[in-house]
């Protein structure tokens, strides 16, 4: 009992030893002292104004809203361009121009790809060009920024929250692509099958789904921030490896007098 009663003042006589002597060193090295302070202070306060200029971001709760079915109005004097020049194509373009439009299109025919791709360069925004495959299969082609660039919407809905700002998925259901789309669908299959499915492709509805509140985060603020962590104090270890070899370099210029 009374050896490691012994040790115990021991180690706190070299503790209080060792902390008095670092106490001396701070005040006989009080620039570097300050410097040891300040530096960190200095890289905290950038660490808050950088935090405070970049803040997470809140959205609240959106709800579902019903877009409606097809609109047909969006079309009116709208000019439709199709190649190539087909008895099938031809009758798939009446159809759509006739039935399903009622006239509110004008159709024109392009015997190559070529000739519809100049047509488009001369016309108006309201310009859509259609290319047949074969009897069954086609693409659509519009004027740049009149529908959104992918079929796949990713976008966020919570950023979505005023239509009146431009969402994609709103601006892709309102460019009138659903509705050529289920006409000429609608005009190939009742062709090929003698059975008309356009009063239920023009029933259509579409809805943009509500989202639950989420706070979106900027990765990127987060990555300098860690940075800035690392940077704030490494002048501890700094100023703390000059001390060390300090000492090192004092104990052994003793030793080499001995």
């Amino acid at each position: 009992m009374a050896t490691e009663a012994v040790r115990e003042a021991g180690v706190w006589r070299q503790t209080k030893a060792l902390l008095f002597k670092n106490y001396l060193v701070k005040c006989r090295t009080k620039k570097s002292s300050v410097q040891e302070v300040l530096f960190p202070l200095f890289f905290l306060f950038w660490l808050i104004l950088l935090s405070m200029m970049h803040p997470n971001r809140k959205f609240d709760e959106v709800p579902s809203v019903d877009l409606g079915t097809l609109d047909r109005s969006v079309f009116l004097d709208f000019i439709l361009g199709y190649t190539p020049v087909t008895n099938m194509t031809r009758k798939i373009m009446q159809k759509v121009s006739f039935e399903y439009f009622t006239d509110d299109v004008i159709t024109e025919e392009f015997f190559s790809e070529k000739e519809l791709e100049e047509a488009s360069t001369l016309s108006s925004s309201k310009f859509v060009g259609i290319v047949f495959k074969d009897s069954t299969s086609y693409q659509l082609r519009f004027f740049p920024g009149a529908i959104t660039m992918s079929s796949i919407h990713v976008e966020s809905r919570a950023s979505c929250s005023s239509f009146s700002k431009g969402c994609e998925s709103v601006t892709y259901w309102q460019s009138g692509f659903a509705v050529l789309q289920a006409c000429i669908d609608a005009a190939i299959i009742q062709l090929t099958t003698n059975h008309s499915v356009w009063e239920e492709l023009f029933s259509t509805k579409a809805a943009v789904m509500g989202a639950a509140a989420n706070m979106k985060i900027d990765y990127f603020p987060r990555a300098v921030i860690l940075i800035y962590l690392v940077i704030a104090f490494s002048p501890f270890g700094y100023y703390l490896a000059i001390h060390i070899v300090a000492e090192k370099e004092k104990r052994l210029k003793e030793f080499l007098k001995i």
